[in-house]
């Protein structure tokens, strides 16, 4: 079972995924993911998790999105700069039901 968390036993609902390819390097890529409404308390969040049966993803790129002073959510930035990593990621994505 795939699951994305800040905190050990609270999954997060990923609201959106943005993936972006470097120009410069056809390996390198970044996934940006949204979280708009996180149930973690943001006091203790100092990683982003992604598990699954191969094992756990984990990103500490992190940071708070805000719209006119008002929090609207969560950026994780994961970047991947090999074809393994992306296929890894790929991977989760579709166990956890993102990827078509």
């Amino acid at each position: 079972m795939a699951v994305a968390q800040f905190l050990d036993g609270v999954s997060e609902e990923i609201t959106d995924i943005r993936v972006m390819a470097s120009k410069y390097d056809n390996a390198r890529k970044t996934a940006l993911i949204y979280i708009s409404k996180p149930k973690a308390d943001l006091n203790q969040v100092m990683s982003f998790r992604m598990r699954d049966e191969e094992g756990e993803i984990t990103c500490r790129d992190i940071r708070s999105k805000h719209l006119n002073g008002k929090f609207i959510g969560l950026e994780i930035s994961h970047e991947m700069i090999s074809e393994a990593a992306w296929d890894r990621f790929y991977r989760f994505m579709k166990r956890l039901g993102y990827a078509s």
